[in-house]
């Protein structure tokens, strides 16, 4: 029983290591599938399963917050650093969503890229938001260059917000060009970050 329980912190490991090389996307040659896991080294387990911790206060405590609506605010976290995306109705939601996330535990920044949208969507409308996320999602996990499982896409009367963070300048770019060119794509809201 002992032995069993010395091994337990093995097998978090080197799930976290197999997660992270699983999750590497295929690269086009050896240099580069090194320069990408190089890019990703500086991330340990630790910090990402931290960041998934600040992600899900975040989100509980906004959504048991009387002035917030949750289900239009994506959270995003990275080095402890929080990314707000969505539509809210008022700048009084906007603001208040930021004091929210600012005082959760371990925040050290916050970028509130909320847009104000007043929710007048009648339930097609709403509908057709749902939809037209789904087919920019569709686009970017079709496009080589995305490491789509990185980016929120949220929805609001036919305007994309884009946000998430990305490893390159071209990758956000080719994520931009892949929601633009998505029919029923109104507009396209760039909050994507490119980590340093």
């Amino acid at each position: 029983m002992e032995e069993c329980m010395n091994r337990k912190p093995i097998y978090i490991v080197m799930s976290a290591v197999l997660a992270t090389t699983l999750s590497l996307p295929l690269a086009a040659n050896e240099s580069e599938a090194r320069d990408m896991a190089e890019e990703r080294a500086d991330r340990t387990a630790g910090q990402v399963v931290d960041d998934l911790s600040i992600a899900a206060r975040t989100k509980a405590a906004l959504a048991a917050d009387e002035v917030t609506d949750a289900i239009n605010i994506d959270v995003e976290v990275d080095r402890d650093s929080v990314q707000l995306n969505g539509f809210v109705d008022s700048e009084a939601e906007r603001e208040r969503a930021e004091t929210i996330a600012m005082n959760i535990d371990g925040v050290t920044e916050v970028v509130n890229n909320l847009e104000i949208q007043p929710a007048d969507r009648s339930a097609g409308e709403y509908l057709d938001d749902k939809l037209l996320v789904s087919k920019v999602k569709a686009a970017l996990v079709d496009n080589p260059e995305v490491e789509a499982l990185t980016i929120d896409v949220e929805a609001d009367h036919g305007v994309i917000s884009l946000g998430g963070h990305v490893d390159t300048d071209e990758e956000r770019d080719a994520a931009m060009a892949a929601a633009n060119q998505v029919a029923g794509v109104v507009d396209v809201i760039d909050n994507i970050e490119v980590r340093s």
